[in-house]
């Protein structure tokens, strides 16, 4: 209820500013116990608000905060379609690859490390993805080589084959 008497008292001292008589601006703040300026100064809050200049200035500065920010999502939702989870069954997986190439763990481990960083799994880590993957590869190569074995017409381990005759 307060704050209905100050605005009605602004309001008040604003149509005495602007309507009242030679004079009346004196009274009326004589009547209050203020000074003419405080009730120029309460006509000049009573006018900022009527006319929003303050609440245009905190809209406009919100609506750039809020372009600002749009802008920065979709900034982050674009750098997001070329984004790539690298999981640890990725690691395992690039490890593997690695070792099949003949690349050594260390090497794989520092060529992470330019993905990763401090988050670059240890040797020994990469080491036992390695293991895992060769020991569910063994498995399934024995199922393989059961269906396969049958169907091979020519077969060379670990040497030159060429037309038939071992080199």
């Amino acid at each position: 209820m307060s704050g209905m008497v100050t605005v009605q008292r602004q309001l008040a001292s604003a149509w005495v500013v602007f309507n009242g008589k030679y004079g009346e601006v004196s009274q009326r703040a004589k009547s209050r116990g203020q000074s003419r300026q405080a009730l120029y100064r309460e006509t000049q809050k009573v006018v900022e608000r009527l006319r929003g200049d303050k609440m245009r200035e905190e809209l406009a500065q919100l609506q750039e905060r809020l372009a600002e920010a749009a802008r920065q999502v979709a900034d982050m939702e674009q750098r997001l379609t070329r984004a790539v989870e690298i999981t640890v069954a990725w690691q395992a997986e690039f490890a593997s690859t690695a070792q099949a190439l003949g690349v050594s763990l260390p090497v794989a481990q520092a060529l992470l490390s330019v993905l990763l960083r401090d988050k670059t799994p240890s040797v020994a880590t990469l080491g036992r993805h390695t293991q895992a993957a060769a020991k569910r590869a063994g498995e399934l190569l024995a199922v393989e080589d059961e269906v396969v074995r049958a169907r091979v017409q020519q077969a060379a381990a670990d040497e030159i084959f060429l037309a038939g005759k071992p080199r």
